[in-house]
């Protein structure tokens, strides 16, 4: 909308944003009774906002898109305005929290967009508070899929909030176009979908997702808007975490844009992160069909729809969709807030499964590289079983099971040993023998980094229970125990202690096996003492939450025994057999379950045992967890009870032959996968 046009728009815009629908009627009929067109813009941007208690409307011309009339008559503010160290260009567009400007940074020479509040709205405390809390909800983050913020401030009583400038136009007026296409519509809700997770673990839900506050950057990068109706989940305080207060929101207001809030917010209770996902599962639904799940003729049906009603099978509109989306999008619209996903991050966990699942409409299957020497296996991938152990602690019968596999790297460097995570972050090891160094990755995958160690060839063991440090080894054949403290600092050498697996038990003691007994010490290394002896040795252990301690020793087979509660004793509880050896265990944080793996002649898969009398013994009540194609090493749950966390790897052959004149191997016969040639 051209700056001019919304100037005639605003003032009846806002006048009928405060009147119920059949006092709204009328009041459009006389005021647009000469312009038809005005009437038509009115309907369509209160339809497509239907916001109720609430002034956040914004006209999709808003999103920051260069793409005005330049002319600095038409502009509130006159081009050459300057507001701190940046001098207003043009106006982008306007709306009924402000108008939004092309600007330039004169002192770091960047174009920005620069939101201003008008000196008539910033009179009123309510919205003043709204624009404030806009501005500390977006300043508190930091992520690529989220608009950056760069400054906040006032010109002559006006606040106003400097963001990056985006090129590009919001996902409103791509899909005013139709639905989007299939690989288009999982790659943008993947991104979305990881956005709103870096803010819901900044502790701040957005409360009001819809395709207007979602922008398409040139390029195909997704970024999420206008976090103006935010609430601060918890707030968070330390040098690099920024508080963030918001006033709460009054009991029985329902605050949201009709069409995308979910129930709770419809009967005006207290809204979480699942109800952002409520909000992304409707986007996900209009971008795959490119209709609303919930539009009605009035913004009163289209709320009881939410509360009553399931939109139409999105494979009723769009064909040839991959096994398992209809799934992902009715579980982010379910009514009951416990049986929609939990995190934001589990939504992208799901549909990126989906999206690789195999569907030539999805993606294309990725060929190998023709110049990997024979016997090379890809490069060992952290993998989170997402979303998914559905452990059903308390029903007869019930099994933990896999839903979903998914690679969270895949940057070609080698993965080794122990996986642990603190909740956001999972720490590994990676690179050639001899060179280890300890990295890290989200938990939501992406490009991993290096910790730095002072350490020679380092590797994890295990981590802090407040994830405030990382044991760790330095030297392949070294045990003695070292703690690194996170994110950085001076690694501190546990004297006395040298044990391969240690574990922590619930009172922050830290629990080991050595010279052949089971060991424990204060946090710091302190204080060592003998628990009871362990004749064959053993060389890991777990301990659980009610401190019960299960290690493993190796004879002449691999056995886990399982220490009595008063140290005073220690029993058998499973054992191996030559060609299914047992791996170091681990406990799921509720301690009901046992995770561990089978080592297999050429292969690893995961299994889970319940932690209940007599369960141990009986074989049949261990679940295998995983099943190939890949094998797994050192499989750890995560904090959160539903995934686990692993290093997978998949060898393969393949045929080659060498060339003396390029002194290459090339493939051979296209480079088929094969062995012992």
């Amino acid at each position: 909308m051209k700056p001019d046009r919304w100037r005639q728009v605003r003032d009846v815009l806002h006048e009928a944003m405060q009147m119920d629908e059949a006092e709204r009627s009328a009041f459009l009929d006389s005021q647009c009774a000469s312009d038809p067109s005005l009437r038509v813009e009115l309907n369509e941007l209160l339809a497509a906002k239907g916001e109720v208690g609430s002034t956040f409307l914004e006209d999709p011309a808003i999103a920051h898109v260069v793409q005005t009339d330049t002319s600095d008559s038409s502009s509130i503010l006159p081009a050459g305005t300057k507001l701190g160290p940046y001098i207003v260009q043009s106006l982008i567009g306007a709306g009924g929290m402000g108008e939004v400007y092309h600007a330039r940074d004169g002192s770091l020479k960047r174009d920005v967009a620069i939101k201003v509040l008008p000196t008539s709205f910033s009179r009123d405390p309510d919205r003043l508070r709204r624009f404030q809390l806009e501005a500390e909800a977006a300043a508190a983050l930091n992520h690529p899929n989220i608009l950056s913020i760069y400054h906040i401030g006032q010109q002559d009583g006006s606040p106003y909030i400097v963001t990056e400038l985006l090129q590009g136009e919001t996902l409103r007026e791509q899909l005013r176009k139709g639905p989007m296409r299939l690989r288009e519509a999982l790659d943008d809700a993947i991104e979305i979908a990881r956005g709103l997770g870096a803010a819901h673990d900044a502790g701040i839900i957005h409360r009001d997702l819809k395709p207007e506050n979602i922008f398409i950057i040139k390029g195909g990068r997704v970024k999420i808007l206008d976090f103006g109706l935010a609430k601060l989940c918890q707030t968070r305080s330390g040098a690099d975490s920024p508080t963030v207060t918001a006033h709460p929101t009054s009991p029985g207001h329902v605050l949201g844009t009709v069409g995308y809030m979910s129930p709770e917010q419809v009967r005006g209770e207290p809204a979480d992160v699942r109800s952002d996902i409520f909000a992304a599962g409707a986007v996900l639904y209009e971008m795959l069909t490119g209709k609303p799940a919930f539009r009605k003729a009035t913004s009163a049906e289209t709320m009881s729809a939410i509360l009553n009603e399931d939109p139409p099978p999105v494979s009723q509109a769009a064909l040839n969709l991959p096994p398992g989306l209809q799934k992902i999008v009715n579980r982010c619209l379910a009514k009951n807030p416990e049986q929609r996903f939990q995190h934001a991050s589990d939504v992208a966990f799901a549909l990126e499964a989906t999206s690789d699942s195999g569907s030539g409409t999805i993606s294309a299957v990725q060929q190998p590289s023709s110049k990997k020497w024979l016997w090379v296996a890809t490069s060992a991938a952290i993998l989170s079983v997402a979303a998914a152990l559905i452990l059903f602690w308390n029903r007869p019968g019930g099994v933990p099971i896999v839903e979903s596999v998914t690679q969270l790297t895949d940057d070609g460097v080698p993965k080794m040993g122990l996986v642990v995570t603190d909740g956001s972050r999972i720490y590994f090891t990676e690179g050639a023998t001899g060179s280890w160094k300890i990295a890290q990755v989200s938990v939501a995958g992406g490009e991993t980094s290096i910790i730095p160690a002072r350490l020679d060839d380092s590797q994890v063991v295990g981590i802090a229970p407040d994830g405030s440090s990382l044991l760790v080894h330095s030297g392949e054949s070294n045990l003695q125990l070292w703690s690194l403290p996170l994110p950085s600092g001076e690694p501190r050498q546990l004297e006395g202690i040298t044990a391969w697996v240690p574990d922590y038990l619930p009172d922050g003691r830290l629990v080991f096996t050595q010279d052949e007994g089971l060991y424990v010490a204060e946090r710091d290394g302190s204080n060592i003492r003998k628990l009871l002896a362990v004749p064959n040795g053993a060389d890991c252990l777990a301990a659980s939450r009610d401190r019960t301690i299960v290690f493993r020793t190796w004879g002449a087979l691999s056995s886990y025994f399982e220490v009595a509660a008063n140290w005073q004793g220690f029993r058998e509880i499973m054992k191996g057999t030559a060609d299914a050896a047992l791996s170091c265990p681990f406990w799921t944080p509720d301690g009901k379950y046992l995770i561990y793996r089978i080592v297999h002649p050429g292969r690893q898969d995961v299994w889970a045992v319940p932690a209940k009398s007599g369960f141990f013994q009986r074989n049949e009540h261990a679940t295998q967890l995983t099943n190939g194609p890949l094998s797994y090493d050192f499989a750890v749950p995560g904090r959160d009870g539903k995934r686990i966390f692993a290093l997978g790897k998949k060898p393969r052959g393949e045929l080659v032959r060498y060339d003396s004149k390029t002194q290459q191997f090339v493939p051979f016969l296209g480079g088929i996968s094969a062995i012992d040639l």
